[in-house]
């Protein structure tokens, strides 16, 4: 074999057919995937079943992941109308009951949520930790009323899910 085990890992189809377990050898040792060249074209690509197993489980929870965003945004948009006029207290309520923790302070006081919004034009929220430990946050964008003659009204004009 021409080449030895270092970070860019490369062989020929020819290194393959000859020792196949030196390849599974090299990605296990760099812990990457081995590039299979034929003709100076890349061919493959060689992983250990280790890698591949991995790989197959991030997608699965990647792709779970994209549900549990869409699921929660549809349930979100059945509870609060985009561009509608709605209190801090029944947004907190509505959040919290799709597992959102609270942004009042003390007894319904929202002061905080209206202060924030206008700071920075959104308020954010943090779902509550789940079994799978991902985390979740809702920025609520939107703009204090100047319809109402109630400081705690506002209109939501989206709600971007985001996970970190």
């Amino acid at each position: 074999m021409r080449n030895k085990v270092k970070k860019d890992v490369s062989f020929s189809v020819t290194d393959v057919k000859q020792s196949p377990m030196t390849i599974f050898e090299a990605a296990k040792e760099t812990n990457a995937g081995v590039y299979i060249y034929n003709r100076n074209k890349v061919a493959g690509v060689m992983l250990t079943a280790e890698q591949y197993e991995s790989l197959i489980k991030k997608k699965t929870i990647e792709q779970g992941q994209d549900v549990k965003i869409t699921q929660l945004n549809q349930k979100i948009r059945q509870k609060i109308a985009f561009g509608s006029l709605i209190s801090t207290k029944n947004l907190d309520d509505h959040l919290v009951s799709l597992g959102f923790i609270t942004r009042k302070i003390e007894s319904d006081d929202y002061s905080e949520m209206m202060n924030e919004l206008n700071e920075t034009g959104k308020i954010d929220y943090h779902l509550q930790k789940k079994e799978d430990r991902t985390n979740i946050f809702a920025e609520v964008i939107g703009e204090q009323s100047n319809q109402s003659h109630l400081s705690d009204k506002l209109i939501v004009k989206k709600i971007h899910l985001r996970i970190d």
